[in-house]
């Protein structure tokens, strides 16, 4: 089986890697003093045209008819404007299942950031995105030929009814973009099909969908679940009939390649269109906790726009796509994703999402800056620490390794009924409630000792399972993993950066076996080791590949055992399993990116 390669550009032979720097922001005087320069030469007023008489601040609701009769809910609000005085365009939009904010009142950092633009000077165009909030038409998750040519009515409207007060740059409109999530997505396929944006804050988003949902076209059951359930009513028919077919294991081959084409990583590669890389300059935040769009997602959208010679920027904060009560979501809860929100430690320096963001924008929108006098990669270690860097940190100490037969395959039936067995009683009860009769029935018996389920029921009970349960149900389900020993910290390091794996994995290339393999910690004084980040990847098949693990960010004390954890079953796949149990062996090397 071929694996697609995601390790993108080879690690550099020199990576300028600054724990704590002279320069708060991370740079040496030298370049500092350089771009200051540049920068005061670009920060002319009079490039900027636009302007006409004096506006108060106020906001107001409409509806923009896109290109096929749909119509698009938008709030605009209007910045206090004196006379002559131009200003730039920010859209802003939400996440999936979500809805437009009518008031920039909300408490978190990306609508703080777009309130401080409205207040500063920028008209703010915050929009329900096509099968939400008041939004007509049904969601296909970025398709660029829907939601891009959505994005591109919002900005013909923009430019048909701002002006004159729209600020103009060369002819064009200074145009930024942030949101999270979906909200993402928006700016990276609008800038890939639009060539107005000029700035994009995309937060916790992603590069390519099927990496995302399904890799190796095995499918994040429990993220499927959470979010179908999100959007079921909203979302296109494909994506129902797609959500469906990922029950049975493996994901559609039809849907993975219309949900290719929905990110930039659809336009990093070679097409044969005319449109490629979009020329826009990025600022990306990304949480090291986030098990739908993980670091490596965000680290590819910088890496495709730096290459194409775009300014971009990679923030690697906490947090980030936190499954609703099955990770831990004490720092801050799930509302603030997990303490993505928090301050962020860069070297020396702390930043705030908010205050960063807007930074960025103004630098781009108003300023006119080639750079922005900020670290162009920081890696945060749990708020008390950031590792900056000139790129982003790729592989390192290389380290062999042989794994042994692993068993993969479905869980036993006892780990199903051990799962329900410690549920109390009432939530037991409910739980029964949600399944078929037939289902209930057997389970209660089996729980009760009077019949015993053969092992061939496993497949459909958890498919019942997975219907009809909350993902924190299914939390429970893991197996205990194979933690194969790597490293051990001899001092006080960090561990930062994207891991690079050369393997080759032993088996029964017919009964389509799959691996779970993530990276482990066993600190000093524990006897078991711990899941990194919650993070996992499903390895399928058979042969050698090389591909990137799991992208990290963590602390590592003297004593501490770095390893891989491999799992012949994983709760975050639940229906993603071999389904015929066989014995497997990975071997090959790992370079970790220590600091």
């Amino acid at each position: 089986m071929t694996t697609r390669n995601y390790l993108g550009v080879a690690r550099g032979a020199f990576l300028s890697v600054a724990i704590a720097s002279a320069i708060p922001v991370g740079f040496t005087a030298t370049q500092a003093n350089a771009q200051a320069s540049s920068n005061s030469n670009l920060e002319i007023a009079g490039a900027i045209n636009g302007g006409g008489a004096a506006l108060s601040q106020r906001k107001y609701d409409l509806t923009v008819t896109s290109f096929d009769g749909t119509e698009i809910a938008i709030t605009v609000f209007q910045p206090a404007l004196t006379q002559d005085q131009p200003a730039p365009l920010l859209m802003y939009s939400h996440g999936w299942g979500g809805s437009r904010s009518k008031d920039l009142s909300d408490g978190d950092s990306l609508t703080e950031a777009a309130r401080k633009a409205w207040e500063s000077g920028y008209f703010v165009l915050s929009f329900d995105q096509r099968g939400f909030g008041e939004s007509g038409g049904q969601a296909n998750s970025q398709d660029p030929d829907i939601e891009g040519r959505d994005i591109q009515a919002l900005l013909d409207w923009a430019e048909g009814n701002l002006a004159p007060h729209l600020a103009y740059l060369k002819g064009d409109p200074l145009v930024g973009g942030i949101g999270l999530s979906y909200g993402g997505g928006f700016q990276l396929v609008g800038s890939s099909v639009d060539p107005r944006f000029d700035a994009l804050v995309p937060a916790m988003t992603w590069h390519e969908l099927p990496y995302s949902l399904s890799p190796e076209g095995v499918p994040k059951t429990l993220w499927l679940s959470v979010l179908s359930g999100l959007a079921r009513e909203n979302q296109a028919p494909w994506l129902t009939q797609a959500y469906a077919e990922s029950l049975s294991g493996t994901a559609s081959e039809g849907a993975g390649e219309r949900l290719s084409r929905n990110g930039l990583g659809a336009y990093c590669r070679p097409r044969t269109d005319g449109l490629g890389v979009p020329r826009v300059d990025a600022l990306f935040v990304q949480g090291v906790n986030d098990t739908l769009f993980n670091f490596n997602e965000a680290a590819w959208n910088y890496d495709c726009l730096r290459n194409a010679g775009n300014d971009a920027y990679l923030f690697v904060t906490t947090g980030g796509h936190i499954l609703p009560a099955v990770q831990d979501g004490s720092d801050g809860g799930t509302a603030n994703f997990g303490g993505f929100f928090n301050d962020m430690q860069c070297g020396d320096s702390r930043y705030s999402i908010a205050d960063l963001s807007y930074t960025f924008l103004d630098g781009k929108l108003r300023k006119l800056q080639r750079t922005i006098p900020i670290p162009r990669v920081c890696l945060t270690q749990d708020r008390v620490q950031g590792v900056i860097s000139d790129e982003v940190p790729k592989g390192g100490m290389e380290l062999h390794f042989n794994s042994g037969n692993l068993l993969v395959g479905p869980p036993s039936v006892d780990v199903v009924l051990n799962l329900l067995r410690k549920l109390d009683p009432e939530t037991l009860s409910e739980v029964l409630s949600r399944l078929s009769a037939d289902t209930a029935r057997l389970l209660t018996d089996a729980l009760l000792g009077l019949v015993t389920i053969d092992s061939e029921r496993v497949t459909s009970l958890l498919t019942e399972l997975v219907e009809t349960q909350p993902p924190a149900l299914l939390a429970d389900l893991g197996t205990a993993p194979r933690f194969v020993p790597l490293y051990q910290a001899t001092s006080d390091q960090i561990l930062a950066g994207l891991p690079l794996a050369d393997l080759t994995i032993d088996g029964e290339a017919a009964l389509d076996p799959r691996m779970f393999v993530g990276l482990g910690i066993r600190r000093l004084g524990q006897l078991s080791p711990a899941l990194l980040h919650d993070q996992i990847l499903p390895l399928r098949g058979t042969g050698a590949r090389q591909t990137e693990l799991v992208g990290t960010s963590t602390q590592l004390l003297t004593g501490d055992e770095v390893g891989l954890m491999l799992y012949g079953f994983h709760p975050q796949y639940t229906l993603g399993y071999s389904r015929i149990p066989s014995a497997v062996t990975l071997k090959g090397s790992v370079q970790l990116p220590l600091q």
